[in-house]
């Protein structure tokens, strides 16, 4: 009733101010918010307001809506997007797919709002009526609120949504449940929780995971009946070391959490944050195996199956990874992660692409008795199919168990929350009723401040396909034979049955980065080249602008140094144990096994600098290209390093082969996650090409407000702390040969 008469009263310019608790609002200096993991400090919300709960702050929306009271569903929708982390992303999510959101009795709210108790008559319902598990009844109640979906709408798994849409299985535990959806303003909620889940979830994870620890070593604990020593036994949780008592993390991937379709989504999208596909398999392995601890449920099993089949692209793992997950069982099922027959037929892509670039690197667009041109021949493999080409042999049964990968062309997105634009619009008015329901995910999105971004053939997506079917943008473009041919009806589209590189990059620091500095990631090697990425911030007619840029790292000059995070005093105090629980501060230390960022495996610190790489016989003018004035094309010419100590050492990946060609074409996506992880930038760049040393990237002024000015943002940090050591920008990168 609270929410009623919150929307009742603000009609007549009244009504009790809302109360957001802070431990609900993530900051840039504290993006899993200020008390994670532990519980929030006790807090007395003031006689006059209400406490604005999370399902609270659903129902008031949902409330607004109904009654079309635009300013208000933009404060709700502006607060529930402000409010997405560890604790509320699950309940945000169930909203946006369209399952109730509770009883006020669930979350501790007053009965009616604060100071408008005796305004309306308390009618209390039977108890078959209330009761969530009926969903006649609750069909009964709120047929006529919002638009009621068939949850046959919802339908989709990842095999439906990834190959084939012809296999359709429905959404565990939600088939009876009746389904509420509010069009855009879900899919926006949607897409803001699935960033988020893409940038923080492996973090999540081994909260996760230690939570786990700490409630197998209470229960030791208790049942033991010998006398523990001062320091506990390896393997255990010292409790000296964290306040057990007041650990709190909630159950994202564990039983109770995200459903396995969920999770087997999330693991599978280009942009889940992990730093390559042999570390995406160990976190898959180990999220099925926390779940199968308790228990096996099979339609779960169908999910793994799909996920380890296709959700993971071992042809760009090496042979050591390969042997070791052909051999890899489950302690609980006794049963092999992978077929081995999925990794036979990866490790044959693998081969096939190898033979494409090392003996035989020529275009197949040459004709036939046609010596192919010197360019053909240097830059494009030929392996590229068109959608005209794959309607040609769909008579073929041989092609109906390819799969697809689509090749993107140059566009721009940004998905998930708009950074709060939902309260009013420039002139200051409000937003109304069909702003608030626009599909268009840049509507009320600024585009870059670049001068040149439009003009210079850069596509600006609008109405980018981030619905409930999409998994709200983490589906990977990956298709079947026929669904391939569905989803590009004029036959236009460019395909490659070579899945793409993904891998996940890190920059700590930005707030210590000086102009035309350029702060480097690690180096990964792809097909026969070797690339990294590296951000710069470039001043243009007064305007600060963040660019980050992917570079084809030469074999012969030195590897850069990565960016690395300033390990804590507090940690390296002698003498002092560090803790077991993982916290935002240790996060960089340690292995994947252990509690660490996803990207900080095998790095080691480093307080030097590495000299900059050698110039000599690189072109100083990138070739002409369609998108050169946005898509900013860089040769290096006179390179500067970060002068802060925040770099590891330079570690030069293995590379089985290289790739003889000085010039190479390909495509690669870009996406970078916001501050507190509830959006995400998307940068697109069709084939082009890569030059030994030759760069491609964006620059953008939203980057720059998000992530430079972070050192302005007034907060107050533990002792010895410094802002680098919470604040950090996160990409991850999808990079195809063509």
């Amino acid at each position: 009733m609270g929410p009623f008469e919150v929307c009742i009263s603000r009609l007549y310019g009244g009504g009790p101010t809302l109360d957001i608790d802070p431990s609900l609002t993530p900051t840039f200096s504290q993006p899993l918010t200020p008390s994670f993991p532990y519980q929030p400090p006790p807090r007395k919300v003031p006689s006059d307001h209400h406490p604005a709960t999370p399902r609270f702050l659903l129902s008031l929306l949902a409330t607004a809506v109904y009654l079309s009271i635009p300013s208000l569903a933009s404060q709700a929708l502006s607060s529930v997007l402000s409010t997405i982390g560890p604790h509320t992303v699950l309940k945000y999510l169930h909203f946006a797919i369209g399952r109730p959101v509770g009883h006020h009795c669930e979350s501790d709210e007053p009965e009616a709002a604060v100071g408008l108790e005796s305004v309306a008559h308390l009618i209390e319902y039977e108890q078959s009526i209330s009761d969530s598990g009926s969903a006649k009844a609750d069909s009964s109640i709120y047929d006529y609120h919002v638009k009621q979906e068939d949850t046959a709408d919802s339908k989709i798994s990842y095999l439906t949504i990834g190959l084939d849409a012809s296999k359709e299985y429905k959404m565990e535990d939600v088939a009876k449940q009746p389904s509420y959806h509010y069009g855009a303003i879900s899919d926006k909620i949607g897409e803001a929780c699935a960033c988020w889940l893409a940038k923080w979830g492996v973090d999540i994870f081994h909260f996760e995971e230690q939570q786990e620890s700490l409630a197998a070593w209470r229960e030791r604990s208790i049942h033991s009946t010998r006398k523990r020593s001062k320091s506990a036994p390896s393997g255990s949780v010292p409790i000296a070391a964290v306040k057990a008592e007041e650990y709190c993390v909630p159950s994202i991937w564990s039983r109770g959490g995200l459903s396995a379709k969920w999770i087997a989504a999330i693991i599978s999208a280009d942009t889940f944050f992990i730093r390559g596909e042999r570390e995406r398999y160990d976190f898959a392995r180990r999220v099925v195996e926390l779940r199968r601890k308790h228990g096996i449920i099979a339609s779960e099993e169908e999910e793994w199956i799909k996920l380890f089949d296709h959700g993971i692209y071992y042809s760009n793992m090496t042979m050591d990874d390969l042997i070791y997950i052909s051999r890899d069982i489950s302690p609980t099922t006794n049963q092999p992660f992978v077929p081995l027959a999925t990794i036979q037929a990866s490790l044959w892509t693998q081969s096939v692409l190898r033979h494409h670039i090392t003996v035989r690197p020529v275009s197949s667009q040459s004709q036939p008795g046609l010596v192919p041109s010197s360019s053909s021949r240097d830059k494009e493999l030929g392996v590229i199919q068109t959608g005209a080409d794959i309607l040609i042999a769909a008579g073929n049964p041989a092609n109906d168990s390819k799969i697809y990968f689509s090749v993107p062309g140059n566009s721009f997105v940004r998905i998930g929350d708009n950074r709060g634009d939902f309260n009013g619009i420039a002139d200051g008015g409000s937003l109304s009723m069909d702003q608030l329901f626009s599909s268009n995910t840049l509507t009320l999105s600024p585009l870059p401040s670049s001068p040149t971004l439009e003009s210079a053939g850069v596509t600006v997506a609008n109405g980018a396909l981030t619905t409930e079917a999409e998994f709200f943008g983490l589906r990977p473009s990956i298709y079947a034979h026929s669904p391939a041919i569905a989803s590009d009806p004029k036959g236009q589209s460019q395909w490659s049955t070579y899945p793409p590189c993904r891998f996940a990059v890190e920059f700590w620091g930005l707030d210590s980065l000086k102009e035309k500095s350029r702060l480097f990631s690690h180096t990964i090697w792809y097909a026969g080249s070797m690339f990294n990425t590296y951000i710069q911030i470039v001043r243009k007619k007064g305007q600060v602008q963040l660019g980050i840029y992917l570079h084809r790292q030469s074999s012969i000059e030195p590897i850069p140094p990565s960016s690395a995070p300033t390990l804590s005093s507090e940690l390296q105090k002698d003498g002092q144990d560090l803790p077991v629980v993982p916290t935002l501060r240790n996060r960089g230390s340690g292995s994947l096994s252990a509690v660490s960022s996803p990207l900080m495996q095998n790095t080691s610190q480093s307080s030097s600098t590495h000299p900059p790489p050698n110039d000599a016989g690189v072109p100083s003018s990138p070739p002409p290209s369609s998108v050169s004035s946005s898509l900013g094309s860089s040769l290096p010419t006179s390179l500067s390093y970060p002068s802060f100590s925040a770099i590891s050492s330079p570690i030069a990946p293995l590379q089985p082969y290289r790739d003889p060609r000085s010039a190479i074409s390909a495509y690669f996506i870009i996406t970078c996650a916001s501050a507190t992880g509830s959006s995400q930038i998307r940068f697109a760049s069709a084939p082009d090409v890569f030059s030994v040393g030759q760069s491609w990237g964006w620059k953008s002024s939203s980057m720059t407000e998000e992530y430079i000015n972070v050192g302005a943002e007034k907060t107050t940090l533990p002792s010895g702390a410094s802002q680098s050591e919470y604040s950090s920008l996160r990409a991850t990168v999808a990079l195809g040969l063509v």
